[in-house]
């Protein structure tokens, strides 16, 4: 469910915040205040945007995913499943909060930002060479900067997420967000409470 009234936007290649407000006929003052941006050039690849009071064109934007194999991706840190698929595409993996977060597939970083960042506390984000970007929320420290590259593996920070850690977002325990942005998430359909062990094992 939206905090408001509209629909939500991923930001592609190429997109620029005037295009996506004259897509959907919104407002770009009421784009950045609602998702907190500094300002129209703060959008990164993989961004999940919530447009106010935008309109669904009758000419919907088609999107495809890319197909990737299941062991694309691999388990970005230890822990269990603390909340199966959900907020588009991601799964929260709990631990102890200073637990290390690895790069889950080889890639360059898009976005390593502190902050409240729409919820999802100190952001990390990763794309990767076939175009799909892997997001890692809610951390408590981050162990790299933009433009970055990581190999599968790479430490990118700390779990965070504790009630009331600075950059902790909208979460109430320790745990990673994880989300893959333009492909299906592999660990979208392991169960509830599933162990995952660490990256590459």
């Amino acid at each position: 469910i939206l905090p408001v009234t509209g629909l939500v936007h991923i930001v592609r290649s190429g997109n620029t915040l005037s295009e996506i407000a004259k897509t959907y006929k919104a407002q770009i003052d009421e784009i950045i205040e609602t998702n907190e941006l500094i300002d129209e050039s703060d959008i990164y690849i993989g961004d999940i945007l919530v447009v106010p009071n935008g309109i669904l064109p009758k000419k919907v934007p088609i999107y495809s995913e890319t197909q990737l194999a299941n062991s694309y991706f691999k388990f970005p840190v230890e822990g269990r499943i603390t909340q199966t698929l959900h907020w588009y595409n991601g799964v929260d993996i709990g631990n102890k909060c200073g637990t290390p977060v690895f790069a889950a597939a080889a890639g360059t970083v898009l976005k390593a930002k502190y902050g409240w960042n729409g919820g999802g506390g100190n952001v990390v984000t990763i794309m990767h060479k076939n175009g799909v970007v892997s997001y890692y929320g809610h951390l408590e420290v981050i162990s790299v900067k933009v433009g970055d590259n990581v190999d599968l593996g790479d430490r990118i920070g700390l779990m965070g997420g504790g009630k009331g850690m600075d950059g902790a977002g909208i979460s109430t325990g320790c745990h990673l967000h994880f989300t893959v942005i333009g492909a299906k998430n592999p660990f979208g359909k392991l169960p509830f409470n599933y162990k995952m062990a660490y990256v590459g094992e």
